[in-house]
């Protein structure tokens, strides 16, 4: 699918290139290669003697050395980390692999690796060429020994990542940690620069249907706007980051299309191009993604193959940190006046992942007593945001722990936290879940 980059597509392509292993790895080379080109243009300037000074004769055997040397560390890292990857897969979740391949300073290790092997090879062509006078063996001296000043640095934060590469508690912190910015991102600007949609489109608007399945990434907002002002339309984004679209559904909605069959089909084609789709989510724009990476986590500590209830408590205890800075409902700051698009709730945050925990971890009493504190601080903490959400669904929550725990007295102390949440939030308590009630009503008829 063809994409359309305009500024703010540019900054996020650029942001999502600069994140790959590759472009450390040619900043090196190009090093070399500017290292190469800067000691042939100064060489008439360097006098030889001040190059038998310092040395610089024996540039070409430090050279060798770091090829060699460079090659094989960068072969035994390759191996950590893969060994790493799959432990982060089979430990936690294979979603959360992304940010361990994505690890800043795993990347920088690599790269300066490899980019010290490939340094060190266009320093010995250029030497063997015999393009180089003394004065070029000084710069190549002097650059050398900077890049190995940057590996001996690495090297140490090598040697400190490696205690922590991989294990559920790292992979927890990267998630936690992901996610909160995400959603700081957002709550900045939860309709992202455009007016609210809370309902369906109008019914004289016209779908335009994706071109293909995949999760939508990225929305290059200022691209649609101009465009929706180019063509005097209203544009209303059914598809927020991190929705799976399909060519049966619509992207958005446009107000106002173009009657021309030509000019509503390059809009077409062009309002396509602004919305970046690929086959799997992104935790950039899309902080859901991150709190379901989370209870994946969660549910998979919960699994009786693991029995690991302590680190769906922590996932529990991360999301409560993440959702605290979501501490009042924002007004909207409408930049793009001709946008209509749907933000994140508390409501779908909260049933969409801890009703997957309480349904997996019915049978333990402490992972219900962490579910009931998080919805009861989140009531107190942040009341106009979480109160309803939090209402409703501590009577769900509760009604897995009704049905799975044999003490008495354990669902007597949860039922009791769970009236708590409601008092809290100033609600009445319902004699059963609202779930329960439909199930017997439908079973009654």
């Amino acid at each position: 699918m063809a994409e359309h980059w305009g500024v703010g597509g540019l900054r996020w392509r650029l942001r999502e290139i600069l994140q790959t292993l590759w472009v450390r790895v040619a900043a090196f080379a190009g090093l070399g290669l500017l290292t190469a080109s800067t000691g042939y243009v100064v060489r008439p300037f360097i006098p030889n003697e001040l190059a038998l000074q310092i040395g610089a004769e024996a540039i070409e055997a430090i050279l060798e050395i770091i090829a060699s040397s460079m090659l094989t560390v960068t072969t035994f890292s390759l191996s950590i980390l893969t060994a790493a990857y799959a432990t982060a897969s089979s430990g936690s979740t294979p979603r959360a692999v992304q940010l361990l391949v994505r690890d800043g300073v795993s990347q920088t290790v690599l790269a300066t690796f490899m980019g010290a092997f490939v340094f060190s090879l266009v320093g010995l062509i250029m030497l063997k060429t015999g393009l180089y006078g003394g004065g070029g063996r000084v710069v190549l001296f002097v650059v050398t020994l900077l890049v190995i000043a940057i590996i001996i640095l690495s090297l140490l934060r090598w040697i400190n990542r490696l205690g922590e590469l991989g294990l559920i508690g790292d992979n927890l912190a990267r998630v936690e940690q992901v996610t909160l910015e995400a959603l700081q991102t957002r709550l900045e600007s939860p309709w992202m620069g455009a007016n609210p949609l809370r309902g369906p489109p109008p019914p004289d608007s016209v779908p335009i249907l994706a071109p293909e399945v995949g999760h939508v990434q990225n929305l290059d907002m200022q691209s649609l706007s101009d465009l929706a002002d180019k063509a005097g339309v209203i544009l209303y984004m059914t598809a927020s980051p991190g929705d799976l679209v399909h060519p049966a559904q619509a992207l958005c909605h446009v107000l106002g299309m173009p009657t021309e069959a030509e000019a509503a089909q390059d809009l077409r084609r062009d309002l396509i191009a602004c919305v970046t789709l690929r086959p799997a989510r992104s935790f950039a724009q899309d902080p859901r993604f991150g709190f379901l990476v989370l209870t994946e986590i969660g549910q998979r500590a919960l699994s009786p193959a693991v029995n690991d209830p302590g680190t769906a408590i922590s996932v529990i205890n991360r999301m409560l940190r993440i959702l605290s800075v979501w501490s009042h409902e924002a007004a909207p700051e409408v930049r793009f006046p001709r946008l209509h698009v749907r933000s994140i709730t508390p409501e779908e945050i909260l049933r969409d992942n801890l009703m997957p925990l309480a349904r997996d971890g019915a049978a333990m009493a402490e992972v219900h007593r962490a579910l009931q504190t998080m919805l009861l601080a989140l009531t107190r903490m942040a009341p106009e945001v979480f109160e309803s959400a939090a209402s409703e669904l501590t009577g769900m929550v509760q009604f897995y722990a009704a049905q799975a725990l044999v003490l008495t007295s354990e669902r007597d102390e949860l039922a009791l936290m769970s009236a708590h949440v409601h008092e809290v939030a100033g609600r009445v308590v319902p004699s059963e879940p609202r779930d329960n009630q439909k199930v017997q009503k439908s079973s009654l008829t």
